[in-house]
């Protein structure tokens, strides 16, 4: 490809809105535009790229015996309500009628789509088990689409999934998924990190993110440090500190406390003792309107994932407003632990204290001397508290858990019954009878693993692509090209490249200094720069020079295609 005929080119501006290291090469280097927030067009060099990340994964995805197909992105409502898909990804779904005011939502994802697609099928234990996959457009309505390609509201996916008889055949395709995936990161040159996570909006009880260390990512992973234990922050595991088990049980009491006592703060200076000694609520609202209270000890934060999936959320908690709090019949900092008309569920930490202080605070008295399970309960008890750094590994024992910044490059979810069960998804078992699917899926978005790519392999002047997945495997710039005898070496040289099957972008353009030539090459950053020029052919040749090098040396004409190959 000449460069002075490709469509988009390197730009030295760049919107002040891209913050992140690879949204602004991407854009600057002329790989993608933006059409709207959070939507990006992919120009011819950042189309190629997406290509060859897509062609790595179906090579190492087609290995566990999966199948491509492709569904339709615009999907029936009702399939998404029949599941209570709909109310677990809230407002995030994008939603649209059609001329018989027939309701559709635009496809975030096909875990449903894909179940029905299997049911009519009528599969037997002879089908199973079902592996396929589709990379295809999602939309999902972002609130704050971030980072260029790393959170947008129209991306690529590469999503499977499968359909099998029992858990124990769903591990041996999760297995292979595990290893497709660390593959597929290892050809793509990114180190990957294999996390516990919340399944989410996706539902089921288990499931793994493969996550790449980076400061621009947006999720926190907690690391052990003396085992291999690793976790997103909305799974991660500690061992909750006994506080003062060894002392008495005393007799719960309602004291006077001054009306100035209204935050933890102020109890810590009214009562004198440490946050751990303290019951403290978090309030949220369930999808439905249900409000829940987390109850945990003082010094601890509930994590709100970890509550939902301990309460059974219908779909994602979002913190109560004061006007929820006011229909309760009180206020922030007022929250009762027990008595409001709302869910309550209790954090471990409420059976490492002895004689909590608060619980029914009023105007002027508050409840000491509270202890859990004699003089109160919560419908749902289990782990709700976010780790923290230093808090002691749950898994050894003994190491310490450090946090890392992180950007989830893909993920493998064990379903189980979470949709053949609303949606009947079966198959004839081998005595006839009628069982229920057990599922699985796999995602990667497309967009986001080059953006993390960029994130990891780039410098002060600009991208450093992985061979694998480069635009172009060769960048040929021709220097001095106003002398015809330059000129038709160049010429020569490119028209020799593409003989030999070698993908080449050749910098033709004659009225260009060397210094932009050069910068423009560093920036779109393909793994080999050749260089024809009066200096070059003085010098024997044509330099050659490895993006991620800082030497060059000096080719011959006739060495140059086995160098490259």
């Amino acid at each position: 490809m000449r460069y002075s005929k490709l469509f988009g080119k390197t730009s030295k501006t760049v919107s002040n809105q891209a913050t992140a290291v690879s949204h602004k090469l991407l854009l600057q280097g002329g790989f993608i535009r933006m059409l709207s927030a959070g939507r990006y067009t992919f120009l011819p060099l950042g189309f190629k790229v997406s290509k060859k990340v897509e062609d790595i994964i179906r090579e190492e995805v087609e290995k566990t015996g999966a199948q491509e197909l492709i569904v339709p992105t615009l999907q029936p409502l009702e399939l998404w309500q029949k599941a209570n898909r709909d109310k677990k990804f809230g407002s995030s779904m994008m939603l649209v009628k059609d001329r018989n005011e027939a309701e559709f939502t635009l496809g975030a994802t096909a875990e449903v789509v894909m179940m029905d697609l299997v049911n009519q099928m009528n599969p037997t234990y002879k089908d199973l088990p079902i592996n396929i996959y589709q990379f295809s457009q999602k939309f999902r309505d972002e609130a704050r689409p971030t980072g260029g390609l790393l959170r947008t509201r129209e991306f690529v996916m590469k999503d499977a999934y499968s359909f099998h008889e029992n858990e124990e055949s769903l591990k041996e395709t999760y297995q292979k998924y595990w290893v497709a995936y660390e593959n597929i990161a290892k050809r793509l040159g990114l180190k990957v990190i294999v996390v516990e996570s919340d399944n989410g909006a996706i539902g089921g009880a288990v499931s793994h993110e493969f996550m790449v260390e980076t400061d621009v990512g947006e999720d926190t992973i907690a690391l052990c440090d003396e085992c291999r234990y690793a976790a997103n922050l909305e799974t991660a595991q500690f061992d909750r500190k006994d506080i003062n088990l060894d002392e008495e049980i005393k007799d719960m009491e309602i004291v006077t406390q001054p009306e100035w006592v209204e935050t933890m703060e102020d109890n810590i200076k009214h009562y004198g003792k440490s946050k751990e000694h303290y019951l403290k609520n978090v309030v949220y609202k369930d999808t439905d309107g249900t409000i829940v209270i987390g109850v945990i000890r003082g010094d601890l934060s509930v994590n709100p994932a970890k509550l939902a999936k301990v309460y059974g959320a219908k779909g994602e908690l979002e913190p109560a407003t004061d006007e929820d709090l006011k229909k309760l019949g009180t206020k922030s900092g007022w929250v009762h632990c027990w008595g409001h008309d709302a869910v309550y569920v209790g954090d471990l930490s409420l059976k490492t204290v002895h004689n909590f202080i608060g619980g029914q605070k009023q105007k002027d008295t508050d409840s000491i001397n509270v202890n859990y399970g004699r003089d109160f309960e919560c419908q749902f008890f289990g782990d709700i508290a976010e780790a923290q750094v230093g808090d002691t590994c749950a898994k050894c024992h003994k190491g310490k858990l450090r946090f890392i910044k992180a950007v989830e490059f893909g993920n493998i979810f064990n379903i189980g019954y979470t949709y053949s069960n609303p949606m009947d998804g079966n198959f004839v078992d081998k005595d006839g009878s009628l069982k229920k699917l057990y599922m699985g899926s796999y995602g990667i978005g497309i967009g986001r693993a080059i953006s993390t790519i960029i994130e990891t392999h780039h410098d002060d002047k600009g991208i450093i692509w992985p061979e694998s997945i480069a635009p172009y495997q060769v960048h040929l710039l021709g220097l001095d090209l106003f002398d015809e005898s330059i000129k038709a070496k160049a010429e020569s040289l490119y028209e020799n490249l593409k003989k030999n099957n070698i993908d080449v972008l050749y910098d033709d353009r004659d009225d260009v200094t060397a210094g932009a030539k050069f910068a423009d090459a560093d920036l779109i950053g393909i793994p080999v720069r050749l260089v024809i020029s009066k200096r070059s052919l003085e010098k024997g040749g044509i330099e050659y020079k490895k993006r991620d090098q800082s030497e060059s040396k000096i080719i011959s004409d006739k060495e140059i295609i086995g160098e490259l190959k």
